[in-house]
């Protein structure tokens, strides 16, 4: 039965006036608002369930907020030189824009990072991102030696615990080294060479099978300009062929020269048209040019 117009007026005060009471006890709990301080032992269940709601609440816009300004976030670390990488690596462990652009800038202006403890000082990097990120952190020896200022050393790393300088004699103008036979130890002399370009040289050296130019030197990304003027090539050199009709998906894309696509119509055109005689056989495929025919024809063979 509908309750008379009176009745449902006195509850809907009623309701106004406990809503009230509610507001002032949040005032006071939440707020100070000069009343005397409520212990929690005296506080209602409603009361206690109301106060943990707007706590979580407020957690979860914290939380927010603390994202927003470069917080916990969605990293996929795995091993990277922060004094090295391209912009791409950085990207890729889930780093934002903008702290990828700082990584760049911090590089441009000069700036090594020593450690990895060094790295924490990174402009917007939140101290839960730097934990995750720590054991990842690859800093090549050139970088962490040297007589540096006392100021580069990230504070509370002592004197003895620092990394010796490894003395390396760098190359003379006019000296040379073989482009084809030196070792990441040889290599180390070039100036502005260090362990990390050395490896870089050996290995694109290794996947392209040897050098048949100096110029090609200039193909590895990051090198310091100038560097192919320290290299001579003896002789007629010796490259390792890849024999193009027996090799698996994997070994010709793995050659610099060989793109994804350009791999898929070779073995699309062996699996269905028998083995290749000669780059001729490609010629229509859109993924090849004249230009690459010419760079590949020292690394395979049709036999």
């Amino acid at each position: 039965m509908p309750l008379p117009g009176y009745e449902r007026r006195a509850l809907l005060c009623a309701a106004a006036v406990l809503a009230a009471i509610a507001l002032v006890t949040w005032l006071v709990l939440w707020r100070g608002g000069g009343a005397e301080f409520v212990p929690d032992d005296q506080l209602s269940q409603a009361d206690r369930e109301r106060i943990d709601m707007m706590q979580r609440e407020m957690e979860a816009k914290q939380g927010l907020w603390g994202e927003r300004k470069g917080g916990a976030q969605g990293l996929t670390p795995f091993p990277f030189d922060p004094n090295h990488d391209d912009s791409l690596t950085l990207s890729a462990l889930g780093l934002r824009d903008w702290q990828v652009s700082n990584i760049l800038r911090y590089r441009r202006k000069g700036g090594v990072w020593r450690s990895p403890e060094h790295f924490a000082r990174l402009y917007g990097l939140s101290q839960q991102d730097y934990e995750k990120l720590r054991p990842y952190i690859r800093i090549a020896p050139e970088d962490r030696g040297g007589r540096r200022d006392e100021g580069a050393w990230p504070s509370g790393v002592p004197r003895g615990e620092r990394p010796a300088f490894e003395h390396i004699d760098k190359l003379a103008e006019g000296e040379h080294l073989s482009l084809n036979g030196a070792d990441t130890t040889a290599l180390k002399r070039i100036p502005g060479v260090g362990s990390y370009y050395a490896r870089k040289i050996v290995s694109y050296r290794e996947r392209m099978g040897g050098f048949v130019s100096v110029s090609q030197i200039d193909e590895i990304e990051g090198l310091p300009p100038g560097t192919s003027r320290w290299f001579r090539l003896e002789g007629l050199p010796e490259v390792r062929r890849i024999r193009i009709n027996h090799a698996t998906f994997k070994e010709l894309v793995r050659h610099p020269y060989l793109s994804y696509e350009q791999t898929k119509d070779i073995v699309n055109h062996i699996r269905h048209y028998g083995p290749l005689r000669s780059w001729q056989d490609l010629s229509l495929y859109k993924e090849f040019a004249p230009s690459d025919f010419r760079r590949l024809a020292p690394y395979f063979r049709f036999d």
